[in-house]
C-alpha cells in the first residue's frame, strides 16, 4: 500500500512538473530584438512573461533595470535603479519616508518611465514600495 501512495505522489509530482514546463513560453524574436535595439551591450538578467507583457530585467555596465514590451515590441514601460540623490524635488521623498515611516531606511529607489512618458518613482523600504509621482508627491504604498 505504501509503495503505491509513494508511485501515485510522484506521478502526481511528474504531472504537475510537465504542466509547468508547458506554460513557459519563448520570448518572441521581434521582443528580444527590440530589447537589443535598446540596450545592445546589456546582459539579459531575467525574463519575465506576464501576458500579453515581457519584461527584461537587465544590467548595462553600471545601469539595472527593467524594459517591459507589449505583443508589437513596444515598450510600455521602463524601470532603472537610480541613486537616492536623483530622486526629484531634492528631499522631498526622503522626508515623506522619515516622517512617515520614521524606523525605516530607503532600501532603493527606482525611476518608473510609462509609455506615455511620464513618470513615477518606487521607493523601497521593508516590504513595501511607497511611490510617488514626477514632482515627488506620495500616490501611494504597495506590497513588495
Amino acid at each position: 500500500m505504501n509503495k503505491l501512495i509513494i508511485l501515485f505522489a510522484f506521478t502526481v509530482l511528474i504531472l504537475s512538473a510537465c504542466n509547468q514546463a508547458a506554460k513557459t513560453r519563448q520570448v518572441p524574436a521581434n521582443i528580444s530584438e527590440a530589447f537589443v535595439k535598446l540596450h545592445p551591450n546589456a546582459t539579459i538578467l531575467k525574463w519575465n512573461d506576464e501576458p500579453p507583457i515581457w519584461e527584461a530585467k537587465y544590467k548595462d555596465g553600471e545601469e539595472k533595470g527593467a524594459v517591459s514590451f507589449n505583443d508589437k515590441a513596444e515598450v510600455t514601460e521602463t524601470e532603472l535603479v537610480i541613486a537616492e540623490s536623483q530622486l526629484p524635488n531634492a528631499s522631498a521623498i526622503p522626508d515623506y519616508i522619515k516622517a512617515h515611516y520614521p524606523n525605516e531606511k530607503i532600501q532603493g529607489c527606482e525611476k518608473i518611465t510609462k509609455q506615455d512618458g511620464s513618470n513615477t518613482y518606487e521607493i523601497q523600504i521593508t516590504g513595501k514600495e511607497i511611490v510617488f509621482d514626477g514632482e515627488g508627491k506620495y500616490l501611494s504604498e504597495e506590497k513588495d
